[in-house]
């Protein structure tokens, strides 16, 4: 195996973590064509493929493009390091950082057509939620196992680094039942309310099982690092170790799982555990009816009688969702 901080030197002279592929992959790099979006296997698969193409083999913005966004990344990631050693918690230190937001669009919005720059993928970003996310990642990790097959060890890994991000963002509780593609409209509140309900279900966390029968609270992003996060990290880790694994197996022996039967899944939290019965209600439900209260956050009463600028500004002019987000106020 290889060290954690080995670098992969991709064809276009990209040299990366097996980390921060996985970092950069879908919020920095992908298509105007979600993934999951993909009408049957070889479409998605193709997708995928242009989307890792983008980061790994061009060559008109690379590598420096991806440079710049890993060194903003590195300026934030020391200020949280030197937080984290002073004892204040992971993810209050994330909420004393600065946006970033807009230096990301600044560095990536130039790209030709096609291929949107950090707010145009935010505004798409299906793949990273819900079932979206598992078609992404069982499209990306058929790619790498199928250049495993071929004999291509490195390739594999970083390839199959880049489909683990949706492996990963199936841990995060904001990632779960939040109805995404519902939440999304052309002027982007819609999906401004998508973020909402990210950010609640991520702070507050989710009551979550997997096929084993393991269970768990689930938070995430923000709160990834935080103590009461120990069960889903390990449960996270676990899957990333069996996702390698199966690549490792594939150059070895060219035997591959069955699409889409992959054991990673094994490990991670099924979406019924996360859309059943919690005790914070959520913020929207797959039919688009939203939390009749947006302040009584255990009550399961819907309504359809919203729009989402008036929930937006209900959310503003309150502290609801400012750091921290709790389930009573």
């Amino acid at each position: 195996m290889l060290p954690p901080l080995y670098k992969f030197s991709l064809p276009n002279g990209l040299n990366v973590t097996y980390g921060q592929i996985s970092a950069l992959a879908g919020d920095f790099y992908a298509t105007d064509q979600p993934i999951s979006d993909g009408p049957n296997m070889a479409d998605r698969i193709s997708r995928f493929t242009k989307a890792f193409s983008s980061l790994a083999f061009d060559t008109t913005r690379q590598p420096s493009e991806a440079v710049a966004i890993l060194e903003t990344a590195a300026q934030e990631t020391s200020e949280f390091v030197k937080a984290v050693e002073k004892g204040q918690d992971p993810s209050e230190v994330y909420n004393t950082l600065p946006d970033v937001t807009v230096t990301y669009q600044a560095i990536t919005w130039s790209r030709e057509s096609g291929s949107p720059g950090y707010l145009g993928l935010a505004q798409i970003n299906w793949d990273h939620f819900g079932a979206d996310a598992r078609t992404a990642y069982d499209a990306g990790h058929f790619a790498a196992l199928a250049v495993a097959q071929q004999g291509d060890l490195l390739m594999a890994y970083a390839t199959n680094a880049f489909a683990d991000h949706f492996l990963e963002d199936a841990f995060s509780a904001g990632h779960l039942r939040t109805p995404r593609r519902v939440l999304h409209s052309n002027l982007g509140l819609a999906d401004l309310c998508a973020k909402k309900m990210h950010d609640e279900d991520n702070a507050i966390g989710l009551q979550v099982a997997n096929p084993r029968g393991a269970t768990w609270r689930a938070y995430g992003d923000k709160r990834y690092l935080d103590s009461v996060n120990a069960d889903n990290r390990n449960h996270a880790f676990n899957a990333l170790q069996i996702s390698t694994a199966e690549i490792f197996t594939a150059w070895k022996t060219g035997l591959v799982p069955e699409y889409g039967k992959y054991r990673a899944w094994e490990e991670a939290p099924t979406l019924d555990s996360a859309g059943g019965n919690q005790e914070l209600a959520p913020l929207f439900r797959p039919d688009g009816a939203r939390r009749l209260s947006l302040q009584n956050r255990r009550a399961w009463s819907f309504t359809n009688f919203y729009t989402y600028a008036t929930t937006l500004i209900e959310i503003a002019a309150g502290d609801l969702w400012d750091y921290p987000i709790k389930i009573d106020t």
